[in-house]
């Protein structure tokens, strides 16, 4: 597989072409389904082959946050030949035989649906502990609320919060509370399962959607937790409160008001 060659600015045919109409086709019926992102990408690249009888694809593209990212036909992974070969961003076909005009649409089409992709995430992301935002979650929440409602699928609510926090920053200062803040996000992507959703939803509060969880289900996530939390050598105290899907309700705010009376109520604290 060879590298892609620039075409020079001076050339009047690169700028005389447009975008080929299949891969404005894609992006649409990407958008369509979903949003541009990773699997448009190797959309693209299947549509590639096809067009030109590839043996194999990739695009290597550039991302100013994370670095060099590759993507190979058929999502399979790069040898390490590839990796050290194909160093530059660009698409890399074998045979060597799509235009350069089109190689660099491909690459800039790529380009974007990555840069939205990762904007995306970062978008849902709580940037200390690196879970998911308050946002993220509502959003999680309505979805696993709405699906619990329509065809009684089970979910259990946790909230956590963390004890004495404020004493916490008090005496040691923010940038050890954000420290212990980092360490229980750590330990709580450490406990859940695929499916479920772990958020921080306030400054030392977090919830965590256990899917296909009626209730009891909660009780193992706790104990994961803390068994987690005592590997970090950090002593983090917290409190939590549960409801569950549909037994106590299928509301979402219903659901969280619950849990958080729930909570406070194992505080002692009226709420």
């Amino acid at each position: 597989m060879s590298s892609l060659h620039a075409v020079p600015p001076e050339d009047d045919e690169y700028y005389g072409q447009h975008y080929e109409p299949w891969l404005f086709q894609t992006m649409l019926d990407e958008l369509s389904a979903s949003e541009l992102g990773i699997g448009f990408i190797y959309s693209v690249l299947d549509l590639l082959a096809q067009r030109y009888e590839l043996s194999d694809a990739v695009v290597v593209l550039v991302h100013e946050s994370f670095g060099t990212q590759s993507f190979r036909l058929g999502r399979r992974s790069l040898t390490p030949e590839m990796t050290e070969n194909f160093a530059s961003a660009g698409v890399y076909c074998e045979p060597d035989v799509v235009p350069d005009v089109e190689r660099d649409a491909v690459r800039t089409a790529c380009q974007l649906a990555l840069s939205l992709h990762l904007a995306r995430f970062s978008a849902a992301q709580d940037p200390l502990t690196k879970i998911a935002n308050r946002r993220a979650f509502d959003t999680a929440l309505q979805a696993s609320a709405v699906r619990s409602a329509r065809y009684g699928w089970a979910f259990t609510l946790v909230l956590c919060d963390l004890n004495d926090f404020k004493a916490v920053n008090d005496v040691s200062g923010h940038a050890f509370g954000d420290d212990i803040l980092r360490q229980f996000g750590f330990a709580l992507r450490l406990s859940v399962r695929q499916g479920d959703t772990a958020a921080r939803i306030g400054g030392d509060e977090f919830a965590v959607i256990l899917s296909n969880a009626e209730g009891n289900e909660s009780s193992g996530f706790i104990e994961r937790l803390r068994a987690h939390l005592e590997k970090v050598g950090v002593e983090i105290d917290f409190t939590f409160g549960i409801a569950a899907s549909p037994s106590d309700s299928t509301d979402p705010a219903e659901l969280f008001r619950i849990a958080d009376g729930r909570l406070y109520e194992k505080k002692g604290i009226k709420h």
